[in-house]
């Protein structure tokens, strides 16, 4: 992975980037130079982009992490923090997707990381 040097030095976070949308943003990141926490709820996933990230020759971690869960994300970043250095950059994608419709949706359905109760 060739780095523009736009981001170098800098340090980002990326939640839900296991898969999708956050993993082409951790490897846009990575390849602008930062170095990225690979934030997911599917830790081996986390892990899997941080490798083929630092397998281009970018710097990268995989983090365990539910944002739902403020001791979970404090612990990640302390985390990052620890190995990574000060944050400079949070993308917060992470996101869930639950179809049901509007008039059958429970609220407590909006309240959990899943839908499910």
């Amino acid at each position: 992975m060739s780095s523009n040097g736009k981001l170098d030095g800098k340090t980002a976070v990326v939640t839900g980037a296991a898969s999708g949308i956050g993993r082409a943003i951790a490897f846009t990141l990575a390849g602008a130079g930062a170095a990225v926490a690979i934030a997911d709820l599917n830790q081996a996933g986390a892990d899997a982009v941080a490798e083929e990230i630092r397998g281009k020759g970018g710097k990268a971690i995989g983090i365990a992490m539910d944002v739902t869960n403020e001791d979970a994300v404090n612990q990640g970043i302390d985390r990052v923090a620890s190995e990574l250095g000060s944050v400079d950059i949070l993308v917060s994608n992470a996101g869930i997707q639950i179809v049901n419709p509007i008039e059958n949706y429970a609220y407590a359905d909006w309240r959990t990381p899943t839908g499910k109760r």
